[in-house]
Formats: structure tokens, sequence, C-alpha cells
């Protein structure tokens, strides 16, 4: 997912623990979420990408231990 010019970019140190929480929290939102019309289709796809994302910081993760 690429950025447009109306984003502002954050960063964060996360801890282990708190990288395998935002994914368990990905991971539900993907569970239950209701679908379009209720919420945007393009929220979907973003939820599917941060949960490719944050299960390569957890791969990562376990490489290192």
């Amino acid at each position: 997912m690429e950025p447009n010019d109306n984003t502002m970019g954050f960063e964060m140190e996360l801890s282990d623990q708190e990288i395998r929480t935002l994914y368990y929290c990905i991971c539900e939102a993907i569970r239950v979420w209701p679908g379009s019309p209720a919420r945007p289709a393009e929220e979907q796809e973003y939820l599917y990408h941060l949960k490719s994302e944050f299960f390569k910081m957890i791969l990562e993760i376990s490489l290192e231990a």
C-alpha cells in the first residue's frame, strides 16, 4: 500500500510482545470485519497488508531468538 499525499508518517519502537499483541488485534479485526458498506472496502485490503507486515516482524523476532 502506497501512502498518499494526505498521510502522515510516524515511527515507534515496539517490544516483541507489543508486536505479537498488535498482530493478534489485526487478525481479530479481519475475522470480525463487517464488510462493505458498513466499513470501506479498502479497509479490508489495508488490514491484510498490516497483517502481512506484522507477520514479517514476528518472523524476524523468531529468527533472532
